[in-house]
């Protein structure tokens, strides 16, 4: 008996379901009206460049979307801005001291839209301290004549940043303030290349700040120093090597992560890379290749690039050499 009453009840749900089913098959007709005219908009939110208005949904089962209209310190020039297909809509990058009117409408999939609401509007008044950049990364580099420290960041979701401080000192102790102030940018990455002295470490932290000046709380310390270059040994250049079992190289001033890369030509054509750690400064290393096969008659280059805070971009790197491995 209680199966049996399952089943007509589960029955029951499936003819439901197959009814409600071909009804939302059924095409609307355009009867050429428009949809009604939404109703309760007002805002919900309104600071720091940044408005935010709702309103109910209609009821239709054709609407296609919400236009937005926007009016600038006066309710009488609204303009068009943009079609959603959510009940709320949140403008951003706005100026503090402007008042911003919004008023929308509602178009059905024929194409018809409602007459617009009445308006309503708010300024967006600077209240709040923006929130400080994340993921804050850092690589020196001796990459060119002119040593340099990129610092780059993931901007804050605030939307009215003006730009970053950026401060430094070479302790670590670094307070964000004016004695430590090195400049400002509106990029979310900074090529810091003054008066940077290879082999010392800079320390450094970032404020976000809006376009109230109002600033955020610093980053944590982040820190890296401008390596030295490698200086390459053996295999020398231009040389022919009839047994190859090591690499040698002088290592740079202060301990870093070393890669050894072995090529098949002097721009590409990785053979063999052999990453390490090395403490060891201004001392010979040497890097055992004994189970790399090389091709007998053919010219290699090689070269070696440091690592510090980032395990992406080196820090240095050496000239290159090549040698032809012509064996016994």
């Amino acid at each position: 008996m209680l199966l049996r009453f399952k089943f007509i009840n589960l029955s029951l749900l499936f003819i439901l379901f197959l009814s409600c089913s071909r009804e939302s098959l059924i095409e609307p007709i355009d009867d050429g009206k428009p949809p009604a005219i939404p109703t309760d908009l007002q805002i919900f939110g309104a600071h720091d460049g940044e408005i935010g208005i709702d309103w109910h949904k209609n009821s239709e089962s054709n609407i296609t979307g919400y236009k937005i209209y926007r009016s600038i310190n006066k309710p009488n020039n609204f303009i068009f801005i943009t079609q959603i297909n959510d009940n709320y809509f949140i403008d951003n990058h706005l100026e503090y001291d402007s008042t911003y009117y919004y008023k929308i409408s509602v178009v059905n999939s024929f194409g018809h839209e409602s007459p617009m609401t009445d308006f309503v509007y708010a300024k967006p008044i600077n209240i709040y301290a923006p929130l400080s950049p994340s993921n804050v990364r850092i690589n020196a580099r001796n990459w060119s004549t002119v040593s340099t420290i990129l610092l780059y960041w993931d901007p804050p979701l605030d939307t009215d940043i003006k730009g970053y401080y950026i401060y430094r000192s070479t302790t670590e102790s670094l307070d964000a303030d004016t004695l430590h102030y090195l400049d400002f940018t509106q990029l979310t990455s900074y090529f810091d290349t003054k008066n940077i002295i290879p082999l010392t470490k800079y320390y450094y932290r970032i404020k976000s700040v809006d376009k109230g000046f109002l600033k955020s709380p610093p980053t944590f310390v982040i820190s890296d120093v401008v390596l030295n270059s490698p200086t390459l040994i053996f295999p020398s250049d231009n040389s022919i090597i009839k047994k190859l079992t090591e690499f040698r190289f002088k290592s740079v001033s202060l301990p870093a992560t070393y890669k050894l890369v072995i090529q098949s030509n002097e721009v590409y054509g990785t053979v063999q890379e052999f990453n390490f750690t090395s403490e060891l400064l201004d001392q010979e290393l040497k890097v055992d290749v004994s189970n790399v096969q090389l091709e007998s008659s053919k010219t290699y280059t090689w070269r070696v690039f440091t690592y510090t805070s980032s395990a992406i971009d080196p820090n240095s790197f050496s000239g290159s050499f090549t040698f032809t491995y012509i064996p016994y």
